[in-house]
């Protein structure tokens, strides 16, 4: 791992309640294992601050992330409308994107969520020879939707 990215995800998470920081650390430390030769993205974006995987190094083909708001993780699924999820427990509306909250790091034990993310791995691209597994970062330009220092809300 390299120290400076990772430097800068804690960056990013600062302005989140610690609960909400810890359950992303978690998911994170949990979610990594699951791949092999995966990448990781970690973007400062305007509406979260998100934790992609994706074998390319690119970001428009991560095929799974945490997006993390005011008070709560998101297990985002780029590609969720290709996934079979018989129980319905995805949400979203539009032609592509898939989610799912993340209540707990318990979730990440689930069947069920397991095999989503397994699936999302299944239809990931992946280059004809694995690249090496690095830490990338990116900030998206413009204003930041972050938690309020004097509430758990978003400003």
């Amino acid at each position: 791992m390299n120290t400076h990215e990772f430097d800068r995800l804690l960056e990013f998470l600062s302005p989140y309640p610690i609960e909400v920081q810890e359950l992303a650390l978690a998911a994170r430390a949990a979610a990594l294992p699951m791949f092999e030769h995966v990448s990781e993205i970690f973007w400062d974006a305007t509406q979260a601050v998100c934790l992609g995987f994706t074998f390319t190094h690119s970001t428009k083909e991560n095929f799974f992330n945490f997006a993390v708001y005011a008070n709560h993780v998101t297990l985002i699924f780029p590609w969720g409308i290709k996934l079979v999820d018989t129980e319905k427990r995805l949400k979203g509306e539009g032609n592509q994107v898939r989610n799912l909250r993340l209540l707990s790091i318990e979730m990440l034990n689930d069947p069920y969520v397991l095999d989503l993310i397994k699936q999302a791995e299944a239809i990931a691209v992946k280059p004809a020879e694995p690249l090496l597994s690095i830490q990338i970062v990116r900030v998206m330009n413009g204003p930041k939707r972050r938690p309020n220092p004097n509430g758990n809300k978003e400003s």
